[in-house]
C-alpha cells in the first residue's frame, strides 16, 4: 500500500476520506472543514448514510451520496466528537474551495489515493448476485478452507510425531524389550545371563532398523505403535540364533 492508499479507505463499497483526514492533509482547522461541508451539504440538499440499508446506494437528487455523518473517539479526552465521511465527488467539491500552491500539491495526492484505491476495487473478481452462484461460492471457499485446515493439521501431525518419545513411552519400550527377552529365554529353555546381551542387541537392532534411527534413545512419537508391534512379534536373527547356540555349547 503507497503512502497515497493511506489517505483514503473502503467503506460499504465506496472508497472514502474522512474531514478529520483533510483537515490534518491540508493544515486546516477540522471545525472549518466541517463548517465547510455544512455549507455544501446546504447546497446539495441534505446528508445521506451509508450504514442505512435504506439509502444506500440509493440516487438522491440524480446524484451518488457524497456525504455522510459520524463519530469518532478522542484519543486523549475519551469524548465522542463529529466528523463527516465523503467519498471521491464529496472530496472533490469540498477542496474545490482550497487554494494555493500546497494545496494543489494535497489535491493531487488525494486523487492518486482515490484512484489506486479504485483500480484495486476494479480488479477483484465481482461477487455473485444469483443467490445459487452464492451458494456455490461459498461451497467452494467452504471445501478450499476445508483442505487448507487439513494441510495445517497434517504439519502439526508430523510435528507432533518427530518429537523423541517422552520419559515414559521410552520406559515402557524398555521394559517390552527386557520382557520379550526374558519370554524368549524362557520358553527355549536358555542360560539367561549368558544369553541376555546378545538377545538384546538384536531385538534393539531390529527396532532402529524399523524406526530408521541410530540408537534407541532416537524413537519418536510416530515410531512407538511400529516399535510395539514388532517386539510383540520379535524373534532373533537367523545369525544371532546360530551365536546362541554356539554359546550354549561353551562350558
Amino acid at each position: 500500500m503507497t503512502e497515497q492508499t493511506q489517505l483514503v479507505e473502503m467503506i460499504n463499497g465506496q472508497v472514502t476520506t474522512t474531514s478529520r483526514e483533510v483537515a490534518e492533509v491540508f493544515g486546516k482547522s477540522h471545525q472549518h472543514v466541517l463548517r465547510d461541508i455544512d455549507g455544501l451539504v446546504k447546497q446539495i440538499g441534505g446528508v445521506q448514510n451509508w450504514t442505512d440499508p435504506s439509502t444506500v446506494g440509493v440516487p438522491k437528487n440524480e446524484q451518488t451520496p457524497i456525504f455522510t455523518e459520524e463519530t469518532y473517539i478522542h484519543e486523549q479526552n475519551h469524548q465522542e466528537y463529529r466528523q463527516v465521511r465523503m467519498n471521491k465527488d464529496g472530496f472533490t467539491l469540498l477542496a474545490m474551495g482550497f487554494t494555493g500552491s500546497k494545496a494543489t500539491q494535497f489535491k493531487l495526492r488525494y486523487i492518486q489515493a482515490f484512484n489506486e484505491m479504485e483500480e484495486t476495487l476494479r480488479s477483484q473478481p465481482a461477487l455473485p448476485t444469483n443467490p445459487l452462484d452464492q451458494i456455490v461460492l461459498l461451497a467452494q471457499g467452504t471445501t478450499q478452507l476445508s483442505k487448507e485446515v487439513g494441510k495445517l493439521k497434517n504439519k502439526v501431525d508430523e510435528l507432533d510425531g518427530n518429537q523423541v518419545l517422552n520419559s515414559a513411552r521410552y520406559e515402557y519400550i524398555s521394559k517390552a524389550v527386557s520382557a520379550k527377552v526374558r519370554e524368549y529365554v524362557n520358553v527355549n529353555n536358555l542360560n539367561y545371563k549368558k544369553v541376555n546381551g546378545e538377545l538384546r542387541r538384536d531385538l534393539n537392532r531390529q527396532i532402529n532398523e524399523v524406526a530408521g534411527v541410530k540408537i534407541r534413545r532416537d524413537l519418536r512419537d510416530k515410531d512407538f505403535d511400529t516399535v510395539t508391534q514388532l517386539i510383540s512379534i520379535w524373534t532373533p536373527a537367523a545369525a544371532t540364533i546360530y551365536q546362541l547356540k554356539q554359546m550354549e555349547l561353551e562350558v
